[in-house]
């Protein structure tokens, strides 16, 4: 226990304490939410497995969509991959818990932070991409018709799209949050210096 020039007793646990619970939490989330992109980029083909499937029949106008999402859904897969394996590193480098950040920390904030905001732009701009090519192109009069006489799958859903968007928009929250701790784990760091600079033991 410390007394401050004032005559304040201090504790900078206390002082601390909302933030150290806010970091333990949010790198959690972070974690959480590159292992819902991973699960994500599994899936992206889900529906548009009736129009591969019309493929054997010579396919209905627009299904070359379902080829066309390969290369995205392939990148998907590896960059959810990176993003976890960077949503390791602040446990790595004890950035859910430690008290004061060092130059491994802060870097790791930046990546963490970069990553995010990458995977959220690659995802957004291939979302609204494919959808207006999917809502466009397909024949979905033919596609149905086709599916209904050969028991294909068949799905008029834009859903894995907007969940995309989703999953980029709450990308981009994740990277604010981080860098938002950041600024305020070093805040309240300037804090407790100049509040040391300015007190006296109690002796």
């Amino acid at each position: 226990m410390l007394l401050s020039a004032s005559g304040i007793y201090l504790r900078g646990d206390t002082m601390f304490k909302p933030q150290m619970k806010f970091q333990k939490i949010l790198f959690i989330a972070l974690l959480i939410m590159s292992a819902a992109v991973f699960v994500y980029s599994l899936g992206i083909m889900t529906d548009m497995y009736g129009l591969y499937q019309t493929q054997a029949i010579g396919g209905v106008p627009g299904s070359q969509i379902f080829y066309d999402m390969q290369g995205y859904n392939h990148n998907m897969v590896i960059i959810s991959i990176a993003l976890i394996i960077i949503s390791c590193l602040p446990f790595v480098f004890a950035s859910n818990t430690r008290r004061k950040y060092y130059i491994g920390n802060t870097i790791t904030t930046y990546v963490q932070a970069c990553a995010l905001v990458a995977t959220a732009i690659y995802l957004a701009i291939n979302c609204i991409k494919f959808r207006t090519q999917f809502l466009t192109t397909v024949d979905f009069e033919t596609y149905k018709s086709f599916s209904e006489a050969m028991n294909f799958m068949y799905s008029e859903s834009t859903g894995y799209f907007t969940a995309g968007i989703i999953l980029a928009v709450l990308l981009i929250v994740g990277a604010g949050a981080v860098v938002y701790n950041l600024i305020w784990k070093n805040k309240l760091v300037k804090q407790e210096d100049a509040i040391l600079k300015g007190e006296i033991t109690n002796g």
